[in-house]
C-alpha cells in the first residue's frame, strides 16, 4: 500500500512540473500554436485491473498544435508528450481515421510489462517532404485499457499545391522523435529508456549516465542496436539524469531522461 502511495504522490508531482516546465521548442511556421484549446480525445475506460494502480491513467502534458502552415523548403517536427501508468506508448497516424478505427487501431509500439512505473514520454513526426495537400497527422497514445489521442493538420506551402510531393535532398542532422522525459518504478525494476532517431545518414547513439560519464556496456547497463538504454534492476543511486546523445555528419541532437527509483515498502 505505501508503495501505491509513493508511486501516487510522485506522479502527482510530476505532472505539476510538467505543467510549468518550458519544453524547448523547434522552428516551424505556425498558423495557430496555441494550446488554450484542447483537441485531445479520451476513449472510454474499461473496468480497472488488478494492478499497481487502481485505474489505467494517460493524460497529455503537451498537446500538439491544431494547425501548422508548412513553409518552403521547411521540414517540420510535430511534438506530443504524455504521461501516464505503466509505460504509454505513441504512434503516429498520417490521414483523417474515424474515431472508432483510432481506438482499435494496432500499436506499432512493443508494449513494455511494467505495472509499476509511471512515464512521461515525448514523441515527434518529422515530415521532411513538401505537401502538395493538406493532411492530417494524429498522435496516438495508450496504456493498459487507456486510449488518447490529438490531430494536427499541415496545411502545404501556396506553391506547391497540385505538385508531385518530393523529399528534400542531402543529409539531415538528426533528430531524437521517441524518449522519455521522466521514468519511475520501484527499486529492482528493469527500464528500458528509448532513444529513437531521425536522420540522414544513420546517426551514432551513445548515452551519459547520472554522473555525466559516458556508459559503457555492462551486466546493468547495455546500449541496444535501436538507441535505447537497459538498465536492470535499478538502485537508488542509479536516480539521475541521463542523456542520449545522437551523432552523424552534419550535426547532433540530444535529449535527457530523469529516472527516479521508488523504494518499495513491501520488501
Amino acid at each position: 500500500m505505501e508503495a501505491k502511495m509513493n508511486l501516487h504522490v510522485c506522479a502527482l508531482a510530476l505532472l505539476l512540473f510538467g505543467s510549468i516546465a518550458t519544453v524547448r521548442g523547434r522552428a516551424v511556421d505556425l498558423v495557430d500554436d496555441s494550446n488554450d484549446v484542447d483537441n485531445s480525445i479520451e476513449a472510454e475506460e474499461e473496468k480497472p485491473r488488478n494492478r499497481a494502480f487502481e485505474a489505467d491513467w494517460l493524460k497529455f502534458t503537451k498537446t500538439p498544435p491544431t494547425k501548422l502552415q508548412q513553409a518552403d523548403g521547411a521540414t517540420i517536427e510535430i511534438v506530443c508528450e504524455m504521461m501516464g501508468s505503466q509505460v504509454p506508448s505513441i504512434q503516429w497516424v498520417v490521414g483523417h481515421l474515424p474515431r472508432s478505427e483510432l481506438d482499435d487501431l494496432d500499436s506499432n509500439q512493443v508494449a513494455e510489462e511494467a505495472p509499476s512505473a509511471i512515464v512521461r514520454v515525448r514523441s515527434s513526426h518529422i515530415i521532411d517532404h513538401v505537401l502538395s495537400e493538406a493532411r492530417t497527422y494524429t498522435c496516438v497514445g495508450r496504456t493498459g485499457s487507456k486510449t488518447i489521442y490529438a490531430s494536427t493538420v499541415v496545411h502545404p506551402p501556396r506553391s506547391s499545391r497540385l505538385t508531385p510531393e518530393k523529399t528534400y535532398p542531402g543529409a539531415q542532422k538528426p533528430r531524437i522523435i521517441y524518449t522519455e522525459k521522466t521514468h519511475l518504478d520501484l527499486m529492482g525494476s528493469n527500464i528500458q529508456l528509448p532513444c529513437r532517431v531521425h536522420a540522414r545518414p544513420r546517426a551514432e547513439v551513445t548515452w551519459l549516465n547520472n554522473e555525466n560519464k559516458e556508459i559503457v556496456q555492462g551486466h546493468r547497463h547495455r546500449v541496444l542496436p535501436n538507441g535505447d538504454l537497459l538498465i536492470s534492476e535499478i538502485k537508488w543511486e542509479d536516480m539521475g539524469n541521463y542523456k542520449c546523445i545522437a551523432r552523424n555528419v552534419v550535426g547532433k541532437d540530444t535529449a535527457d531522461t530523469f529516472v527516479y527509483p521508488v523504494l518499495n515498502e513491501e520488501d
